[in-house]
């Protein structure tokens, strides 16, 4: 059952460890009943059995790819319930003695109503004590679903030019991919051409050749949906939570700023499918800093003009070094944070943009607030405490343009048509 842990947060832990229930079966079960033709897989609450658990998800900065979220359980495996060799676990089917415990099945880790992970169990790997011999842990090691997309390959075709959300929308539902409907998928804004796919080609690496195209947000949500985002959806979100060490917001513990050449580059090239190099770059930054060069392949525009505007995006972007608001960490432990708060930082999910601030007591100005958006979410869960790590990057937020408003009344850099 799920547990209220000491700062009011409900937790909750979801494995298919059981054995098919529900399955129709002839002279037994009612047609329009609530059998199945091939049972259902529940999922067992096991929540009471976890001494703690670890969940990392998204990508190290914005300019990699989104990687295959993780989570790793440790489970009390004192009675040997999780030990596929034990018979007498209550999940052993018992018309077939075999084990629900293995790999492939599903696996929620969640806070109340909200999935912090969804993924299937690959790993089991189990540790017994000498002595005493009735100790024993099972750690089970899960993967969202990028790991089905990595798994299958595109078979040789052309696609029809069109935009990038149809792009990967198409490719889902191709018959080799056959990825299920738990999937959110934007429009994309980001034209892609007519180039052929040569058989054989991974399918997610070729997803996140369009989400490179697009620089949209391409990675699997807590709640197990693939989700595709385009980067002007993520432009015009306005923070949905801010976070404070002066009362203003959320509470944080810690605060990670960087300043320096990781995110330096004054020369951009932008090579498109058409195999044309489109270049940006500017004198100014390369006679004050050096040259630092910035190739971004496999791009799929449909015209290499799209990907030299591409490219003086990018060089805007990153042409001058910036003081950088990147890692924040929240501890939720005791009653230092409100539930209300809590449900609030939960609720956050990659590519969400959000403001923090910091204040001094010395120097000048006192405060330093910026809007950031999440690249990576970090959670360490045990019965003492629940931290978070949330990676960032610079938020680029433009404001819908409003008649008559003093701040949004004007069309510039930071307000726009939507």
């Amino acid at each position: 059952m799920a547990i209220t842990m000491p700062w009011g947060g409900t937790y909750q832990v979801l494995m298919q460890v059981g054995f098919i229930v529900r399955e129709f079966t002839l002279n037994t079960s009612t047609l329009d009943g609530s059998d199945v033709l091939d049972g259902t897989l529940e999922g067992v609450d096991v929540t009471e059995f976890v001494q703690e658990l670890t969940i990392n998800r998204g990508r190290t900065d914005n300019l990699q790819d989104f990687n295959a979220g993780t989570c790793t359980v440790v489970l009390n495996n004192n009675d040997r319930r999780f030990d596929p060799s034990n018979l007498s676990s209550p999940y052993i089917d018992p018309d077939t003695n075999l084990s629900g415990v293995v790999p492939r099945r599903k696996i929620e880790v969640k806070y109340g109503s909200t999935s912090l992970f969804t993924g299937r169990i690959t790993d089991i790997d189990i540790e017994y004590s000498p002595q005493p011999q009735t100790l024993s842990t099972v750690t089970v090691e899960s993967a969202d679903d990028f790991v089905r997309a990595a798994s299958t390959t595109i078979s040789a075709h052309t696609p029809v030019a069109e935009l990038s959300g149809a792009r990967i929308s198409a490719i889902l539902d191709r018959a080799e991919v056959n990825y299920p409907a738990t999937r959110n998928i934007s429009a994309g804004t980001a034209n892609l051409g007519a180039y052929p796919i040569t058989a054989n080609r991974n399918t997610l690496d070729y997803l996140q050749d369009v989400a490179r195209t697009e620089q949209g947000y391409l990675y699997i949500s807590g709640n197990g949906n693939l989700t595709f985002t385009d980067r002007v959806t993520t432009s015009f979100a306005a923070p949905a939570a801010t976070f404070a060490d002066d009362g203003t917001g959320i509470k944080y513990s810690v605060l990670g700023i960087q300043y320096g050449d990781e995110f330096l580059y004054n020369q951009i090239n932008c090579v498109n499918a058409t195999e044309v190099i489109s270049s940006a770059s500017d004198a100014t930054s390369q006679t004050t800093f050096g040259t630092s060069v910035l190739t971004v392949n496999d791009l799929l525009f449909a015209s290499d003009t799209a990907a030299a505007n591409l490219a003086t995006f990018l060089l805007d972007l990153y042409k001058d070094p910036e003081y950088r608001f990147d890692k924040i960490r929240i501890d939720f432990a005791g009653a230092n944070i409100s539930t209300t708060d809590q449900a609030t930082v939960v609720g956050l999910d990659l590519g969400s943009n959000i403001r923090v601030k910091r204040t001094f007591s010395t120097g000048s100005p006192l405060a330093v607030q910026q809007d950031v958006t999440i690249q990576r979410i970090e959670h360490a869960i045990s019965p003492i405490a629940h931290s978070i790590k949330l990676a960032m990057s610079p938020a680029r937020i433009v404001y819908q343009f409003t008649l008559d408003s003093s701040t949004r009344g004007t069309l510039d850099a930071d307000n726009a048509l939507a």
